[in-house]
Protein backbone atom coordinates (compact mmCIF):
# COMPACT_ATOMS: atom_id res chain seq x y z
CA UNK A 1 0.00 0.00 0.00
CA UNK A 2 1.48 3.47 -0.84
CA UNK A 3 1.77 6.07 1.35
CA UNK A 4 0.32 9.42 0.99
CA UNK A 5 3.86 10.81 0.35
CA UNK A 6 4.69 8.55 -2.44
CA UNK A 7 1.47 9.27 -3.91
CA UNK A 8 1.99 12.68 -3.99
CA UNK A 9 5.91 12.75 -4.48
CA UNK A 10 6.19 14.70 -7.51
CA UNK A 11 2.85 15.94 -8.22
CA UNK A 12 1.68 18.77 -9.88
CA UNK A 13 -1.56 20.06 -8.43
CA UNK A 14 -3.83 23.14 -8.83
CA UNK A 15 -6.38 24.15 -6.14
CA UNK A 16 -9.58 26.45 -7.03
CA UNK A 17 -11.06 27.73 -4.47
CA UNK A 18 -12.52 31.43 -3.78
CA UNK A 19 -11.75 31.69 0.00
CA UNK A 20 -8.32 32.78 0.08
CA UNK A 21 -7.80 31.09 3.80
CA UNK A 22 -8.83 27.68 2.05
CA UNK A 23 -6.88 27.81 -0.95
CA UNK A 24 -3.85 28.61 1.34
CA UNK A 25 -4.39 25.35 3.58
CA UNK A 26 -4.80 23.31 0.96
CA UNK A 27 -1.82 24.50 -1.08
CA UNK A 28 0.38 24.14 2.02
CA UNK A 29 -1.16 21.10 3.10
CA UNK A 30 -0.28 19.24 -0.62
CA UNK A 31 2.95 20.90 -0.91
CA UNK A 32 3.26 19.60 2.88
CA UNK A 33 2.81 16.08 1.69
CA UNK A 34 5.05 16.43 -0.99
CA UNK A 35 3.96 17.68 -4.32
CA UNK A 36 6.11 19.80 -6.43
CA UNK A 37 3.88 22.03 -7.83
CA UNK A 38 0.98 23.52 -6.21
CA UNK A 39 -1.06 26.72 -8.51
CA UNK A 40 -3.83 28.23 -7.48
CA UNK A 41 -6.47 30.09 -9.02
CA UNK A 42 -9.51 31.67 -7.47
CA UNK A 43 -12.60 31.23 -10.04
CA UNK A 44 -13.54 28.36 -12.80
CA UNK A 45 -12.53 30.84 -15.70
CA UNK A 46 -9.43 31.81 -13.96
CA UNK A 47 -8.71 28.23 -13.45
CA UNK A 48 -9.43 26.63 -17.15
CA UNK A 49 -7.65 30.03 -18.42
CA UNK A 50 -4.77 28.51 -16.51
CA UNK A 51 -5.07 24.82 -17.60
CA UNK A 52 -5.11 25.72 -21.08
CA UNK A 53 -1.71 27.96 -21.07
CA UNK A 54 -0.06 25.28 -19.27
CA UNK A 55 2.36 23.16 -21.78
CA UNK A 56 2.12 20.11 -19.27
CA UNK A 57 -0.74 18.50 -17.93
CA UNK A 58 -1.33 18.66 -13.82
CA UNK A 59 -1.75 15.48 -12.35
CA UNK A 60 -4.74 16.40 -9.64
CA UNK A 61 -7.58 19.29 -9.53
CA UNK A 62 -8.71 20.21 -6.00
CA UNK A 63 -11.91 22.34 -6.77
CA UNK A 64 -14.41 24.11 -4.55
CA UNK A 65 -18.13 23.32 -6.10
CA UNK A 66 -19.24 26.92 -5.61
CA UNK A 67 -16.73 29.33 -6.92
CA UNK A 68 -17.49 32.46 -8.81
CA UNK A 69 -16.89 32.66 -12.76
CA UNK A 70 -17.96 29.10 -13.53
CA UNK A 71 -18.35 26.52 -10.70
CA UNK A 72 -16.32 23.30 -9.69
CA UNK A 73 -18.38 21.14 -11.26
CA UNK A 74 -18.83 23.29 -14.78
CA UNK A 75 -14.40 22.81 -14.54
CA UNK A 76 -14.98 19.86 -13.76
CA UNK A 77 -17.05 18.99 -16.94
CA UNK A 78 -14.95 20.96 -18.99
CA UNK A 79 -12.10 18.55 -18.18
CA UNK A 80 -13.62 15.65 -18.90
CA UNK A 81 -14.94 16.77 -22.00
CA UNK A 82 -11.31 17.73 -23.40
CA UNK A 83 -11.73 21.41 -22.96
CA UNK A 84 -8.12 22.23 -21.58
CA UNK A 85 -5.76 20.36 -24.47
CA UNK A 86 -3.30 20.00 -21.60
CA UNK A 87 -5.14 18.16 -19.42
CA UNK A 88 -5.80 14.27 -19.50
CA UNK A 89 -9.80 14.00 -19.86
CA UNK A 90 -9.58 11.49 -16.94
CA UNK A 91 -6.95 13.28 -14.58
CA UNK A 92 -7.60 13.15 -10.98
CA UNK A 93 -10.54 15.40 -9.96
CA UNK A 94 -11.63 15.77 -6.12
CA UNK A 95 -14.33 18.45 -5.41
CA UNK A 96 -14.48 20.59 -1.97
CA UNK A 97 -17.49 21.74 -0.68
CA UNK A 98 -19.07 23.19 3.20
CA UNK A 99 -22.55 22.49 2.07
CA UNK A 100 -22.88 18.55 0.30
CA UNK A 101 -26.36 18.85 -0.88
CA UNK A 102 -27.60 15.31 -3.04
CA UNK A 103 -27.95 17.28 -6.29
CA UNK A 104 -24.20 18.21 -6.10
CA UNK A 105 -23.09 14.42 -5.30
CA UNK A 106 -25.16 13.37 -7.70
CA UNK A 107 -24.28 15.67 -10.68
CA UNK A 108 -20.38 14.82 -9.54
CA UNK A 109 -21.07 11.13 -9.73
CA UNK A 110 -21.69 11.65 -12.83
CA UNK A 111 -19.36 13.66 -13.86
CA UNK A 112 -17.04 10.65 -12.83
CA UNK A 113 -15.24 13.11 -9.70
CA UNK A 114 -12.23 10.83 -8.31
CA UNK A 115 -13.29 12.11 -5.11
CA UNK A 116 -15.18 14.62 -2.33
CA UNK A 117 -14.18 16.06 0.98
CA UNK A 118 -16.35 18.26 3.54
CA UNK A 119 -15.16 21.05 4.62
CA UNK A 120 -13.35 22.65 6.65
CA UNK A 121 -10.49 20.25 4.81
CA UNK A 122 -8.06 18.79 7.51
CA UNK A 123 -5.02 16.66 6.76
CA UNK A 124 -6.75 13.55 8.18
CA UNK A 125 -9.70 13.72 5.61
CA UNK A 126 -7.87 15.10 2.75
CA UNK A 127 -5.20 12.30 2.52
CA UNK A 128 -7.42 9.20 2.61
CA UNK A 129 -9.19 11.29 -0.10
CA UNK A 130 -6.21 11.43 -2.17
CA UNK A 131 -4.92 8.21 -1.93
CA UNK A 132 -8.50 6.60 -3.20
CA UNK A 133 -8.69 9.53 -5.55
CA UNK A 134 -5.63 8.94 -7.23
CA UNK A 135 -6.09 5.05 -7.22
CA UNK A 136 -9.79 5.80 -9.05
CA UNK A 137 -9.52 5.86 -12.54
CA UNK A 138 -12.56 6.50 -15.40
CA UNK A 139 -11.92 5.99 -18.85
CA UNK A 140 -12.82 9.06 -20.90
CA UNK A 141 -16.65 9.33 -21.79
CA UNK A 142 -17.51 12.79 -23.97
CA UNK A 143 -20.23 11.85 -25.36
CA UNK A 144 -22.04 10.93 -21.24
CA UNK A 145 -20.28 13.99 -19.79
CA UNK A 146 -21.36 16.36 -22.14
CA UNK A 147 -25.24 15.60 -21.47
CA UNK A 148 -24.71 16.32 -17.86
CA UNK A 149 -26.90 19.17 -16.86
CA UNK A 150 -25.10 21.98 -14.41
CA UNK A 151 -26.88 24.23 -12.85
CA UNK A 152 -25.05 27.77 -12.40
CA UNK A 153 -25.79 28.16 -8.85
CA UNK A 154 -26.29 25.70 -6.01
Amino acid sequence: MLTIEQVLLQISALVVDNNFEDQSMLATQLQGLGAKEVLRASTGIEALTLLKGRAQPLDMILAEVRIPDGNGLQLLQAIRCGQAKCMRPNSTFVLTTAAPAIGIIQTASALDANGFVVKPVKGEKLEPAILKARRTIFPPNFARHSEVFIPEKF
